[in-house]
């Protein structure tokens, strides 16, 4: 009987012990990645449908005459009241109402003017209210948020403010009529 005098060769490089920790390690990042743009990009998504409803319950206040023609700071707060997940909605949004011509329809300026949080820059808007003739109104109102990761609003081409941030627009259109 002979005894082989050295150790069996093991065959480490044919051992497939280990390899589903290399496939996690390799689709782990992209599968988190996508998970979590996924949850901040359905986070801004709620925050457009809760400004857009904000919108049209302060179009339905204006048109039921519960906002004060001199008072833009009240119609922000009714909107803000009810624009859940914006954060400090107060310092963040901007919001135009503007009278719009039928006839000659040109709308307002197609870029939103929002509040540039860097700069601590709000853009002064007019609140032009009605002449007691039946007037087309437009109101416009804009926020700005930060997103969790900045290459989302990239990836899914959302508006982007000077500084990245997400920002959320909407437009409510009523007739102003006469009291």
């Amino acid at each position: 009987m002979k005894i082989w005098p050295f150790p069996r060769k093991s065959n480490a490089l044919l051992s497939e012990d280990g390899s589903a920790t290399v496939e996690f390690v390799v689709l782990f990042p992209v599968l988190f990645a996508l998970f979590v743009s996924s949850v901040d990009f359905s986070i801004q998504m709620l925050r457009q449908v809760f400004l857009d409803r904000a919108v049209d319950l302060a179009v339905r206040d204006i048109r039921l005459g519960l906002v004060d023609a001199s008072g833009l700071d009240n119609l922000k707060q009714r909107i803000c009241a009810n624009a859940a997940l914006t954060p400090n909605c107060m310092q963040t949004i901007t919001v135009e109402l503007r009278p719009i011509e039928p006839t000659a329809f040109a709308g307002m300026d197609p870029r939103a003017r929002c509040v540039d949080r860097a700069n601590n820059i709000s853009p002064v808007l007019s609140f032009t209210p009605g002449s007691g003739l039946q007037e087309l109104m437009m109101l416009r109102a804009c926020t700005v948020s930060n997103p969790f990761i900045i290459a989302n609003g990239y990836i899914f081409g959302s508006p982007r403010g000077p500084n990245d941030d997400f920002m959320s627009v909407s437009v409510g259109v009523f007739v102003n009529e006469p009291v």
